[in-house]
């Protein structure tokens, strides 16, 4: 326990001390006495769509989870979406991302299936995101003029992508064989251990079920698609909001520089790792540094803080009733192999 302790210690330290050390760079680079006169200068009204558009990303993220999690339980709009927000809200607020497993609970509870269910169907979403980033960063990728035929890490990135998706399509073609694999190299332990790998790995297989029917794989790859669309135009509010007129694909390569810098260990709320990425995408396009700073600044307060304070006020509610209830009571292991 003391291990795991300092383990996550660390990360966190070194996650602020990453996000402290790219702000210091974020703001040497530009002139602070500009910099307030431009913040000025924004269109609020302009600015304020953003609030809409990541209303209209939230939404698109909860009806992508209702369609997966249809062959489970019929999920209404709402008992996706508050997870999807309660999970949002953990991330901006507490280290370690968190986010992920309050939703994953949120979405187990709301529903009254396992988590083993829930952790499959957010896996298979990131693994939806995954995709869906790699083929915006094949579109980037002329655009910029990057040479990537001496990078190993795009093949290695592509054999990982690829191998998972043989492994899925593995587990929805043979539904009944990944828990007998599970029991067959848990025969060390005892029958109870057995029982409850057997019982995990089962939920987890049920998870991709969806995957099962063609039309819910379209609807979902749509739903994603369009995600990143509507996020590329909150791009465009920002670019509209302090007057810059760059080329069309402008929000996609932000987008795609966006993806990548957030990917990096940081605060909460990615500060540092955000604006960084945000500013050196609209750089590379020519964009003044104080202009292309204050557009990360703005447009970073937008993504984070409305929907933060928003999300608070709905979700912690039930992120309350969930750890004061807490764990949900499952049926014994042991019935599992009728023991």
């Amino acid at each position: 326990m003391r291990r795991g302790l300092t383990k996550e210690r660390v990360l966190v330290t070194a996650g602020f001390a990453l996000s402290a050390l790219l702000v210091f760079y974020f703001l040497r680079r530009i002139d602070l006495r500009q910099l307030g006169p431009t913040l000025a200068s924004v269109n609020l009204w302009v600015l304020s769509c953003c609030v809409l558009t990541k209303a209209a990303v939230f939404s698109l993220g909860a009806l992508r989870s209702k369609v997966l999690l249809r062959p489970i339980r019929r999920y209404r709009f709402s008992e996706c979406f508050t997870p999807l927000l309660g999970g949002y809200v953990t991330d901006n607020i507490f280290p370690f991302r968190l986010g992920e497993l309050v939703r994953i609970d949120l979405l187990a509870r709301a529903g009254d299936i396992s988590r083993g269910s829930t952790v499959a169907v957010v896996a298979l979403e990131r693994l939806l995101d995954l995709i869906s980033f790699l083929i915006l960063f094949a579109a980037v990728v002329p655009i910029l003029a990057i040479d990537l035929s001496g990078d190993g890490r795009i093949a290695w990135a592509l054999g990982a992508v690829v191998g998972t998706l043989l492994a899925v399509a593995w587990l929805v073609a043979n539904p009944s064989r990944f828990p007998a694999i599970i029991v067959f190299f848990s025969r060390p332990f005892s029958q109870r251990v057995q029982a409850w790998l057997f019982q995990t790995s089962q939920r987890f297989v049920d998870g991709f079920s969806a995957l099962r029917s063609s039309r819910a794989v379209a609807q979902a790859f749509a739903l994603t698609f369009l995600t990143r669309l509507v996020g590329m135009l909150t791009v465009q509010c920002w670019l509209w909001a302090f007057g810059l007129e760059l080329p069309v694909y402008a929000p996609l390569v932000v987008t795609v520089l966006l993806a990548i810098g957030t990917l990096l260990p940081s605060s909460p709320g990615f500060i540092g790792t955000f604006h960084v990425a945000v500013a050196y995408a609209l750089e590379l396009m020519g964009v003044d540094a104080g202009m292309a700073a204050s557009v990360a600044i703005a447009g970073h307060f937008m993504a984070t803080v409305p929907w933060t304070v928003i999300g608070l006020f709905v979700t912690l509610p039930t992120i309350r009733s969930v750890w004061k209830g807490g764990p949900r009571p499952g049926r014994p292991a042991e019935s599992i192999l009728g023991a």
